[in-house]
């Protein structure tokens, strides 16, 4: 591994495009026997891996090669639906001038985007319960953060996501958009005119986060904003108060174990129990290791948005209790004794498309195609906080001025987190320990 790659990516201010925003330095600076890239997109609705891959197919193949020589792997497999012909066509075209890398068709089923489940369905290894991918060998990165550090290497920082928006648009699309910029702007520029009525979804509809202001800012890790009704199914089950989730599962949670059969970490064999967390949840019952099964949960929903009969939500119990017993220094066992998968795996996968009807979606499940538009950025707010880890600290003072790559937060050395470059050329207008706001010069960005 050489030091000049790992710093690149370190001045890049690479962090996972998705997700927690895990900083991607500290990911690469291992050795590994795989590096997988995680293309499964098993969110509904989204569609930025797919547009990616055909249309930077050979940026992004260049940079799988480079991770694959830096960290000593013997392989890099791209993990894609097999549904996506076209995606497997252009990279067919040009996988060929890659010794080490090769194509893994994946089933259409919710979560194989879970990487502890595409570890799986690749290279048929498990990730230990609270473990990582490197503990079996491997490193798993997602599209775009593969895109990401190719332009790293090439001396260009993060400063752009890309993202899908989609739902109650005129036309859904895939677009590049500057970090920090709103999610109202994001929004008009596909014709959206009113937000009365309207609650958006930053990621998938299963576990992206709720968007209420508007105004808020976009991060690296933005893959997608949905736009939908506020009474549409997915807003008004995510809109639940835990006092409205307990009252429903005390009255109506039949035992019925749906949730537990369905649970993609327990198939796993990761022990992850989520009728017996409900159990307790409703009767208090003092079952210490049936409450410990919710701290292997991957929150991935799908026991409250598919499997539940009766609409409840374990996920959200199992939330709350994994909160608790971290307040309480509660951690995962890493002793207990790691099950093999269920022999039932392949015969309990989510079909998306089922999925896609049981949350009321089928109307937004329509091509996103990538787009380039020319729009103008008047001014950014850029969170310090876009990763896993500790905040930057603003390196730019009030009224400097700035170009667009500029580094405007820097980590402590040693700290866990990512720098932060500005988006947009312009003057630095606000600076807090939590946002830096920057005013494009005559207006545009």
């Amino acid at each position: 591994m050489s030091s000049e790659f790992i710093n690149s990516i370190i001045e890049a201010g690479v962090v996972g495009a998705g997700g927690a925003g895990f900083p991607t330095a500290v990911k690469l600076a291992a050795r590994a026997d795989y590096i997988i890239v995680n293309a499964a997109e098993c969110e509904p609705l989204i569609r930025v891996d797919q547009e990616l891959l055909v249309h930077y197919t050979g940026d992004i193949l260049d940079g799988l090669s480079r991770i694959v020589e830096e960290t000593g792997a013997a392989k890099g497999v791209i993990a894609v639906k097999e549904k996506h012909q076209e995606v497997i066509a252009c990279l067919q075209q040009q996988i060929t001038h890659y010794e080490k890398i090769e194509i893994c068709p994946l089933k259409d089923f919710y979560p194989a985007g879970d990487e502890q489940i595409t570890v799986y369905e690749v290279l048929k290894r498990v990730v230990p319960k609270g473990g990582i991918p490197l503990n079996v060998g491997c490193i798993v990165c997602n599209v775009e953060t593969i895109l990401n550090v190719n332009q790293a290497v090439a001396g260009i920082p993060v400063t752009s996501t890309f993202v899908t928006v989609t739902g109650e648009v005129n036309q859904p699309v895939t677009l590049s958009l500057a970090i920090g910029m709103s999610y109202k702007k994001a929004l008009e520029l596909c014709g959206v005119e009113t937000f009365e009525s309207m609650v958006g979804i930053d990621g998938g509809p299963m576990m992206g986060k709720l968007i209420t202001d508007f105004d808020l800012p976009i991060t690296k890790t933005t893959k997608a904003i949905i736009l939908l009704n506020q009474d549409a199914l997915v807003i008004r089950e995510k809109m639940k108060s835990l006092e409205q989730v307990l009252k429903q599962s005390r009255i109506a949670c039949i035992q019925c174990q749906k949730c537990t059969d369905l649970c993609p970490r327990d198939l796993l064999g990761h022990h992850v129990k989520p009728h017996i967390v409900m159990r307790i949840a409703n009767y208090g019952l003092s079952d210490f290791s049936g409450m410990k099964t919710a701290l292997a949960c991957s929150e991935c929903g799908a026991c409250e948005l598919y499997a539940c009969p009766n609409g409840l939500s374990p996920r959200r119990v199992n939330i709350m209790i994994k909160q608790e017993m971290a307040k309480a220094g509660i951690k995962i066992d890493r002793n207990e004794e790691q099950k093999p998968p269920s022999e039932m795996i392949e015969y309990r996968k989510i079909p998306v498309k089922r999925l896609i009807g049981r949350l009321g979606l089928k109307e937004y499940d329509r091509p996103a195609p990538l787009q380039k538009f020319e729009h103008q950025v008047e001014s950014v707010r850029i969170p310090l906080k876009q990763h896993l880890g500790t905040a930057v600290k603003a390196v730019v003072q009030k009224g400097m001025s700035v170009s667009k790559g500029t580094v405007i937060g820097s980590i402590e050395s040693g700290d866990l987190g990512a720098k932060v470059h500005a988006s947009i050329a312009g003057i630095i207008k606000e600076v807090t320990p939590e946002m830096i706001t920057i005013e494009a010069q005559g207006g545009i960005g």
